[in-house]
């Protein structure tokens, strides 16, 4: 460990953040477990203490030759630091590595055209409107089950296309990567889209908005 990797709080040595997500990473199980603990590190839309994305890039460069570096190095070009949560990143990783659908955006806000917010989108192909939405154990909560199905409403009210993916169906890993290419060609199909991605004048004096720009 270098020396710049340290600090001092409260007259006790500890890591940075940066190299706690390191040394995290390091030893996870695989390079996608190894890019849920890096995103959850550098996180912008969850309140926690966290370090950046360059921060972690710069340490990695200056180690080499370390077990699980190589594995480190590969979740860090997968890794965001747009995620709310751990099963947010693994469903983004189902739907980009396995089901093969690039360019999605994470925890983006949708509108319709008359300039109402619709949401925060877990997931979103930009070009077809395919929301994925990423269920963990909190939403199975009264109220938070509530608000999701309000929201999906809202979004396929406007014509775009909603898969739900939740922590069970990442055991069945192959049967909901079919169902996402099912709900991304069907968003693929439809014409009339009503919903936008271009934020209102009104969204960037909203002091909530703030958290997702």
């Amino acid at each position: 460990m270098l020396p710049d990797e340290t600090l001092v709080f409260d007259n006790v040595p500890v890591t940075t953040l940066a190299r706690a997500v390191y040394d995290q990473a390091l030893d996870a199980r695989s390079v996608r477990e190894a890019a849920v603990i890096i995103d959850m590190g550098v996180s912008r839309v969850v309140s926690q203490a966290r370090t950046t994305l360059a921060n972690v890039h710069r340490l990695v460069e200056r180690h080499h030759k370390t077990r699980g570096i190589v594995r480190v190095r590969n979740a860090l070009s997968l890794a965001t630091d747009r995620s709310a949560s751990p099963w947010e990143t693994r469903t983004r990783l189902l739907a980009t590595l396995d089901a093969d659908i690039k360019g999605l955006l994470q925890n983006a806000p949708v509108f319709d055209l008359a300039g109402d917010l619709l949401g925060v989108a877990d997931l979103i192909d930009p070009e077809t409107g395919l929301v994925i939405e990423s269920d963990g154990a909190h939403h199975r909560q009264a109220e938070q089950h509530t608000d999701d199905d309000r929201r999906e409403e809202r979004f396929e009210r406007t014509n775009a296309v909603v898969c739900r993916v939740t922590a069970l169906d990442h055991k069945d890993r192959w049967e909901t990567v079919a169902r996402i290419r099912a709900a991304h060609r069907d968003a693929a199909r439809q014409t009339d889209r009503s919903w936008t991605l271009d934020k209102p004048d009104w969204w960037w004096r909203w002091e909530p908005g703030r958290r997702w720009d």
